[in-house]
């Protein structure tokens, strides 16, 4: 496939936002897709409107427009959600923006018909069925294929961060799973999932697909489901490894701290993904509470800390993106709480997880 990077100016941005479709009444999981897709004249196929399908029919996923910059996507965002909520309440379902859904059995979700996901299905059999999971995927234009290895290395580095910062999946199949993003440990199931290999160049991650390719274990790129990855057919460096926000302005923070790292992608050292998967861990297990080992300069490092001193580090990238703002309010993630510690919250003051759906519910749709 052929590379599109360049196609746009450089670190432009745009967001896939994938929501839950919730059954008003039980608060349960609802197979609506067909529905809402067909109430917005959309067939599912990406490309063709705002929203799409993707692997449950209980997902609904948004596909933002490109954005210049980050202060733009922060403005849209609500009236982009509001239109989506607008053709699920029209399906008689509503939207909720979480990393997993607190109480619905995930292997009893119906699976898309489309030809791309009954391949995947045919490939993963029961692991499939595992993935009633609902993630945010952050894209950045990058100008050539070296560069988007250079943002993928970095980026890699500050994976547990951000999925410390995005936790929003505490609750699965009833339970208080006591991790902060449980979705990221059940997407892990998929093959070719979890941190990305190290690539010296664009021409060592082309040789590595195409011996993938070659083999049989991949039809192309897009079945390598790292936690960030090039994505040719955008021209972007895609960052995945994002559990969904109840709340947009954690979006569009998120989505400016990651643009500023692609942007800054030389001046920060790479790491041995073997040892990044320790820190990934106990982002996954403890949110915002982990503390994490600086492999490089040897010794640890609270999360809290790491973000504030990361977000200190590229503030003057963010003046230059035109997104200082939204960079600044991680700070504001730090202080309210992830989304996961706000779940927790609202199970505590409602005493049900039925309370826990209200509450993404309710903190999805901007007033």
């Amino acid at each position: 496939m052929d590379a599109r990077f360049g196609a746009t100016v450089p670190y432009t941005v745009g967001v896939e936002e994938e929501f839950q479709l919730v059954d008003p009444g039980s608060r349960e999981l609802s197979p609506a897709v067909d529905a809402v897709l067909a109430a917005g004249g959309s067939d599912g196929s990406a490309g063709t409107g705002l929203i799409t399908s993707e692997l449950s029919q209980s997902c609904v996923e948004m596909l933002s427009p490109v954005f210049r910059t980050v202060a733009e996507l922060s403005a849209a965002l609500p009236g982009l959600r509001r239109e989506v909520h607008r053709l699920a309440r029209e399906c008689g379902v509503e939207i909720a923006s979480a990393g997993t859904h607190p109480f619905s059995d995930p292997t009893g979700q119906p699976l898309n018909e489309s030809e791309h996901h009954r391949a995947i299905e045919q490939e993963m059999g029961w692991v499939a069925r595992t993935q009633a999971i609902y993630g945010l995927h952050v894209h950045v234009a990058v100008p050539d294929g070296d560069a988007a290895i250079r943002a993928v290395g970095a980026l890699s580095r500050y994976v547990p961060l951000l999925i410390a910062l995005s936790s929003n999946s505490p609750f699965w199949r009833g339970e208080d799973t006591r991790l902060a993003s449980t979705r990221i440990k059940i997407f892990e199931i998929f093959p070719r999932s979890g941190l990305p290999p190290v690539f010296r160049n664009w021409a060592d991650f082309e040789r590595h697909i195409g011996t993938l390719v070659a083999s049989g274990s991949v039809p192309d790129y897009s079945w390598c489901w790292w936690d960030v990855r090039p994505h040719q057919r955008f021209g972007t460096v895609e960052v995945r490894a994002l559990d969904a926000q109840t709340d947009a302005v954690y979006t569009a923070s998120l989505t400016a701290l990651i643009q500023c790292v692609v942007a800054t992608a030389e001046d920060h050292d790479l790491e041995n993904p073997l040892l990044t998967a320790e820190n990934k861990w106990r982002a996954a297990r403890f949110g915002m509470d982990a503390t994490f080992y600086d492999f490089t300069r040897g010794h640890e490092i609270e999360a809290r800390a790491m973000a504030r001193s990361l977000v200190e580090k590229l503030r003057g990238t963010s003046q230059d993106l035109g997104c200082e703002e939204e960079l600044a309010r991680i700070c504001e993630i730090l202080d309210r709480g992830t989304g996961a510690e706000l779940q927790r919250a609202a199970f505590e003051a409602s005493g049900s997880l039925e309370g826990v759906v209200d509450h993404l519910v309710a903190g999805t749709v901007p007033d």
